[in-house]
Formats: C-alpha cells, sequence, structure tokens
C-alpha cells in the first residue's frame, strides 16, 4: 500500500499544488509519483478557526508524514505551522520543498523545527513522500 501524505500549502498555491496531487493520484503518465494524498484542496466557507483546525485534524489522520509546498508567499501563511505543529506533536516526520521556480522566505516554522526544504523535483518528491 501506498504512503499516505498530508500536502500543506499556501492558498494562493492551490493550483500548482492541485497539478502535482493529480499527478501523484490519478495520472499513470507519472509513474515515479506513487503515493496517495490527503489535503485541505476542498474550498472552505468558513474564516472559523475551530471548524477549519477540525477539518485539518480530520484530513491527517491516517497519514504517514506531512509534505510542505513552500511558494513565495509561504512564510505569510497562517495554517501552515498549525499544519507543521499538529504533525510533529503527532510524532510524524514533516518534509519540505520549494515549489518549481519559487525562491520565497522559508516559513519559520520550517527554520525553528531544522526541516530542511528541498529543491523542486518529482524524484524527490517522490522520496520525501515515501522514505
Amino acid at each position: 500500500m501506498p504512503n499516505v501524505v498530508f500536502f500543506s500549502f499556501k492558498e494562493a498555491d492551490r493550483g500548482v499544488v492541485l497539478t502535482i496531487k493529480g499527478r501523484a493520484a490519478v495520472n499513470p503518465r507519472y509513474k515515479n509519483l506513487n503515493f496517495r494524498v490527503k489535503d485541505l484542496l476542498k474550498r472552505w466557507d468558513t474564516e472559523d478557526e475551530a471548524t477549519i483546525k477540525q477539518a485539518i485534524t480530520k484530513a491527517m489522520q491516517g497519514t504517514s508524514r506531512t509534505i510542505v509546498f513552500v511558494g513565495n508567499t509561504t512564510y505569510l501563511s497562517y495554517w501552515v505551522p498549525h499544519e507543521v505543529k499538529t504533525t510533529l506533536d503527532n510524532g510524524k516526520p514533516v518534509y519540505a520543498i520549494r515549489l518549481n521556480g519559487t525562491n520565497g522566505p522559508i516559513p519559520r516554522c520550517l527554520s525553528n523545527n531544522g526541516i530542511t526544504v528541498y529543491q523542486w523535483s518529482e524524484a524527490r518528491l517522490q522520496e520525501l513522500a515515501t522514505r
């Protein structure tokens, strides 16, 4: 059974992450990506913090790790630090990879926890998802 990975990202990168998820989950042409994905790609029609935290916790159930996609504005995200903390508190690893063509600042929640941010490649994403 493939690994189940939680994808963490900034809302501004939703489209790129959706494309990556499609490659990993449903596109047989991308045989190098072999893992299942959970995320919050569904848009939420609420700003209620408790509801969103509950949705994050539910989406993370059954995952083996979190991969943070670091784009140009991820460091500004309110929710990425919460997802990183929740993963670490659950004793699971967090990995980070840059989105292709971006070089925004590294979020403090990654640097403060000694989490390396890798350069983008599908091979690296596969390795992080299955290590």
